[in-house]
């Protein structure tokens, strides 16, 4: 081989490893943007929560399923930490809340348990909020689900 052979080879390996080193540095930066600008799926239940609801339905399935017209004084009422429960307009419950991701002993679904002042072995009650609604439903073979309908927003 002669020298001007072994030159040019030389350059070629320069030019290709510089242009990997470019090519590397270009997908590296495309790949931090992207995972950067993912969002997460829906707002958490927890932010979704806050605010007022009244209960409007307890389904029940063991018959006519009451409804509650509004005004009827069955609130739920929550902070970003707090809860209160009124029945009739009498406060029945406060304290804290927390809510944390669990699978549903009937179906194996995933889903928002809401566990009141950390008993965490009290019934298992699931929430879901979906728009101005609220559901609370029993994880058990006999439970009943109640729909709150949101009345006032706290910010």
């Amino acid at each position: 081989m002669d020298k001007c052979n072994v030159l040019s080879y030389q350059i070629v390996i320069k030019q290709n490893t510089t242009m990997c080193r470019k090519y590397f540095k270009f997908i590296f930066i495309l790949l931090a943007l992207y995972i950067i600008s993912c969002k997460k799926e829906g707002t958490s239940v927890s932010a979704t929560i806050i605010g007022t609801w009244e209960l409007r339905t307890i389904y029940t399935g063991w018959g006519p399923d009451p409804n509650y017209p509004p005004g009827n004084g069955n609130y739920l009422k929550f902070t970003k930490s707090t809860f209160e429960i009124d029945t009739n307009r009498v406060l029945l419950n406060r304290g804290s809340y927390s809510i944390v991701k669990e699978k549903f002993n009937l179906t194996g679904e995933m889903g928002n348990r809401i566990i009141y002042n950390h008993e965490e072995n009290a019934e298992r009650t699931f929430v879901d909020v979906s728009h101005d609604s609220l559901t609370l439903s029993e994880d058990a073979n006999d439970g009943n689900s109640y729909l709150y309908i949101r009345i006032n927003q706290i910010n």
